[in-house]
């Protein structure tokens, strides 16, 4: 009986490692077209701009180096959302780096901690790029939420 139980075990565990994928892999391959895309000025070796949805306003700044690309900034919930909630339930922000036909080749989450709708999260991610990638976006899920309800808000690919 034991045995058969270590055996159950074993092959469940096999099972949930194998089927396991990040969050943030889900995309890659897929086409950013229902957000704003941010392409990489060529010769320039820093930017700054606002990259915004109908839930969510992120102010950034990218800077080339070489094969480093680094790009930072600042995010908030729309005032939507500011003025109709008070909490934040659970939010996953995404960095999207993308081909020339805004198709993402890498992903990764960018920690978002928010607790009031007011809150604001800031990140700076560095990455080692190639001549593939030509421009970057964002990508958001979350739900916030009142003492009278909740509400669901996306925005990826």
């Amino acid at each position: 009986m034991k045995m058969k139980t270590l055996v159950v075990a074993l092959f469940c565990l096999v099972f949930a490692a194998t089927g396991c994928v990040p969050t943030a892999e889900l995309y890659i391959g897929k086409p950013v077209t229902s957000a704003p895309v941010i392409k990489l000025q060529k010769d320039v070796n820093s930017a700054a701009g606002t990259w915004q949805t109908f839930d969510v306003t992120i102010n950034y700044n990218y800077a080339v180096d070489g094969g480093l690309l680094e790009i930072s900034g600042q995010g908030e919930l729309s005032q939507h959302y500011q003025t109709t909630y008070n909490g934040v339930r659970t939010i996953r922000v995404y960095l999207f780096l993308l081909d020339a036909d805004a198709v993402v080749l890498e992903t990764v989450e960018i920690p978002a901690f928010l607790f009031s709708t007011e809150d604001k999260f800031t990140f700076n991610v560095p990455f080692k790029v190639n001549e593939s990638i030509k421009g970057f976006s964002f990508g958001y899920r979350g739900v916030a939420s009142d003492m009278d309800g909740q509400a669901y808000f996306d925005s990826l690919p």
